[in-house]
């Protein structure tokens, strides 16, 4: 019930934000924001990120990784890819809804800074860090620095190595004041709609995503990044605490908006990617349903798992599929909705160790990160977990644990890619172009980045102009950070 109120709010503070006229504001200057007190600013901002940025992500890279297709009237990837930035998901798009997000945490840490709430200021630090990753590495350089500026209508684009080094900085702001909110007034309740103002889960999400994000700079500085990435992980996640959105109701509303997006439209077909995937590690000939993930991750025609082609299918909108198999995982709207798991971060350690030549601490990484994987792979569903049986025959296969002198990158981000198929394809999405190592099979290849928005390009003068359908796939548009 506290979580339905605290999403009526944000739809009370939307709607009141979005009369006619300050629609009309907002359309001259995007920067003006409404008013509001700390503990409705705070789950409406959360709600936004959750909801609108994370979901259109999510669904979109699933189409740029292969783990998905549309499956629609129009179904070319070009036209998957070019609509991301405008795609709607719980009624807005990510670009927008992004870039409102970040107002509101501005805003949340103001007001906390001024209220001596220092609790609202560190986890309003840590999610702009988190929100401000969403956006760089779907879109690459994006206007910061003088956004929410009201006499600047036209903000410039910073540098997404810039934001980088922004969002290590304010992930280190947000961990000193995890630190001092020690008094119950300081922090939050049932209004973070996350930890419900648990304060070491925070610092335990911040540190995290430090590691994520050094994590992605692999291609920058190899052996510094890793030991980065190590070190951070050291003051995080536990094996079972996670970064989540768990409170989802079972309505169109309140629930999943990526699970809502799938039931709604039935359009998101299993693609070939992620069958390749787990096809890695089984033995030649093999049923894909073999993998026990597969039982329950994908719906099947006369039997089997029939996959979409490459690039554009034949229309199937059913959530069951007629033509395709469709995704299991997408098909409840009380599904938890995970942003930054032990799991994952299991995986980046394994990646560390390895790129710093320690095979040993790599293989043992890499083995809980895939038993871990395993476990997980029921997230959306727990009825349908997988046996202690299930999971010790899989890691009994020797593709899977092949050794720690055979290890490989290519295993590891593979593992990875598997595991992140379940509402996290954005962080595959950033793995693919990062590392260059999942085979895709778009004949146009893979989009370096989204485009923005034609709106954005249109009123901004400060925005790159050649970012369109066809510009996000050459060369020139690859992000800072990767190989792809």
């Amino acid at each position: 019930m506290k979580k339905s109120i605290y999403i009526s709010a944000f739809i009370a503070l939307f709607a009141m934000a979005c009369s006619d006229e300050t629609l009309n504001e907002i359309d001259t200057n995007p920067n003006i924001i409404s008013d509001a007190p700390l503990n409705t600013y705070l789950p409406a901002a959360q709600t936004l990120v959750v909801q609108r940025v994370v979901g259109s992500l999510v669904i979109v890279s699933g189409y740029s990784t292969e783990h998905t297709n549309f499956t629609g009237i129009n179904t070319a990837t070009r036209f998957q890819v070019g609509g991301a930035a405008d795609l709607g998901v719980g009624g807005g798009t990510n670009w927008t809804s992004g870039f409102q997000a970040l107002r509101y945490f501005k805003e949340i840490r103001t007001k906390a800074e001024q209220q001596n709430r220092i609790g609202y200021a560190a986890i309003a630090d840590i999610m702009t860090a988190y929100t401000l990753s969403l956006l760089v590495d779907a879109y690459g350089d994006i206007p910061y620095t003088e956004v929410g500026q009201e006499a600047i209508i036209q903000p410039k684009f910073d540098k997404a190595q810039d934001l980088y080094a922004e969002m290590q900085k304010l992930l280190e702001a947000g961990i000193q004041k995890c630190d001092q909110a020690t008094t119950v007034a300081s922090r939050p309740a049932n209004d973070d709609l996350v930890f419900k103002g648990n304060m070491a889960l925070w610092k335990k999400t911040a540190y995290g995503l430090k590691a994520r994000l050094f994590n992605r700079l692999s291609n920058v500085n190899g052996s510094e990044t890793a030991q980065q990435a190590l070190t951070a992980i050291n003051g995080s996640f536990a094996s079972n605490e996670n970064f989540a959105f768990t409170d989802f109701q079972d309505t169109p509303q309140n629930g999943n908006q990526i699970a809502q997006n799938s039931i709604s439209g039935g359009t998101i077909a299993i693609a070939d990617g992620i069958v390749n995937a787990l096809k890695a590690f089984l033995e030649p000939g093999e049923d894909i349903l073999t993998d026990p993930r597969a039982t329950i991750w994908f719906t099947r025609i006369g039997g089997k798992v029939v996959t979409t082609p490459t690039s554009r299918a034949t229309t199937d909108v059913t959530l069951n599929g007629t033509t395709y198999s469709k995704p299991i995982y997408y098909q409840r709207r009380t599904s938890p909705l995970p942003m930054l798991t032990f799991t994952e971060l299991k995986f980046i350690e394994a990646e560390a160790q390895l790129r710093l030549g320690d095979r040993t601490k790599a293989y043992t990484a890499y083995e809980a990160a895939v038993r871990a994987a395993l476990a997980q792979a029921s997230v959306f569903n727990s009825a349908v977990a997988l046996t202690t049986a299930q999971i010790n025959a899989y890691m009994a296969r020797p593709k899977v644990l092949m050794g720690a002198d055979r290890l490989t990158l290519k295993d590891i981000i593979t593992q990875k890619y598997i595991y992140l198929t379940v509402f996290q394809t954005q962080e595959a999405y950033n793995d693919v172009r990062r590392t260059g190592l999942i085979t895709l099979n778009d004949p146009d290849g893979t989009a370096k980045r989204f485009p923005y928005p034609t709106t954005e390009i249109s009123r901004n003068a400060n925005a790159p102009q050649a970012s369109d359908i066809n510009t996000v796939y050459q060369d020139n548009a690859r992000l800072f950070w990767a190989k792809l």
